[in-house]
């Protein structure tokens, strides 16, 4: 058996060293403690000034490691306008530096601009860093909405609606604005003059016989500026029919042979329209109307239909190749929409 003797610590260190271990042992701790990577990033912000627009300029972020750890750039991202190179290095050594380019597109902006550079690194006390950007970009035809874009969002068939274009220039006393391509069966457009000489407003009117639908159009103006001598507005929304089908479509994809197939669609009415239906038929292979049924209080109308699949032996079926594509035919009471459809489909593993 092992005997294991303590020996007394008088023989391995004196009274003198006793006393200061505490004091080494704190050191070396707090020295571990705040060792740590510590960023700097000069310059704080980027001012690139005036630029006219489609103008590209770069500057450069110097980053440094302060600290006593290596420092990690985890990730550089920019807004919208700026693009970032990758840093030249992404772990630096306590006392090294790198640079990290930013360049600003001035695209078609206009007036003031803040744009933002973050960086992501391992500094315990600035792991995220926000760098401003900042620009101002001359337009020599600056328009508002900025995007160039308006919408009338989803408008009742029938009520019409309107948006405003202003149009401004810095560089001229006066500003000459015609419309030279637009959807007359759409819109009517007026242009009249602005607070000042050299600013104009476009209303765009969405006409009240607007047929339903999407609309998805470019309302092109002509200028007298010229550096923008053509404009384009995009103009968006929907007229919405007095009384929707939905869905618009239905596909069974692959229907099982002799499995019964059904499907609910709905008529619904819109801003309070009442509206009947007369008949509906669909001329899917297999397929009939089953039902039609109103709810008096929603005033909307339920069609049913159902089918079963031809078989794959089926004359029709070997010539349409096993792909079958219907129409669902609902006749309405409603002078605006007489007549709505809904595609049905359903395939067959031939």
């Amino acid at each position: 058996m092992t005997t294991i003797r303590r020996l007394p610590l008088r023989r391995f260190a004196g009274p003198a060293l006793l006393a200061v271990l505490p004091t080494v042992f704190a050191t070396v701790f707090a020295t571990v403690a705040h060792a740590s990577a510590k960023v700097s990033i000069m310059p704080p912000e980027i001012d690139f000034g005036r630029l006219e627009q489609n103008e590209a300029r770069t500057a450069s972020l110097v980053v440094r490691n302060d600290g006593d750890m290596v420092l990690d750039i985890i990730n550089v991202e920019s807004t919208c306008g700026c693009t970032v190179a990758k840093p030249g290095r992404n772990s630096l050594s306590p006392g090294e530096s790198t640079t990290i380019e930013v360049t600003f597109s001035s695209k078609d902006f206009q007036g003031p601009q803040h744009k933002l550079v973050t960086i992501q690194t391992n500094d315990p006390v600035r792991t995220i860093i926000e760098i401003p950007i900042l620009a101002e970009v001359h337009a020599p035809l600056a328009v508002l909405p900025v995007d160039k874009a308006v919408t009338f969002g989803r408008v009742p068939l029938g009520q019409g609606a309107e948006q405003v274009v202003e149009f401004s220039t810095p560089d001229l006393p006066t500003l000459s604005i015609e419309v030279i391509k637009t959807r007359a069966d759409l819109f009517t457009i007026d242009v009249t003059p602005g607070a000042t000489a050299n600013a104009k407003r476009a209303t765009i009117r969405l006409r009240k016989d607007a047929p339903t639908g999407q609309i998805r159009e470019l309302v092109t103006f002509h200028t007298n500026v010229p550096q923008r001598s053509q404009i384009d507005i995009s103009v968006s929304g929907a007229v919405l029919a007095p009384v929707v089908l939905l869905p618009e479509e239905v596909n069974f994809r692959y229907a099982a042979p002799n499995t019964k197939m059904t499907r609910r669609f709905i008529l619904r009415p819109q801003s309070g329209a009442v509206v009947n239906v007369k008949e509906a038929t669909i001329d899917l292979p297999g397929f009939k109307v089953t039902s039609i049924t109103r709810n008096a209080d929603s005033g909307e109308t339920t069609i049913e239909v159902e089918g079963l699949p031809l078989a794959t032996g089926d004359p029709a079926a070997i010539a349409a190749k096993g792909r079958f594509n219907g129409t669902l035919l609902v006749r309405t009471d409603s002078k605006s929409a007489p007549e709505l459809k809904a595609a049905v489909k359903y395939m067959l593993k031939m």
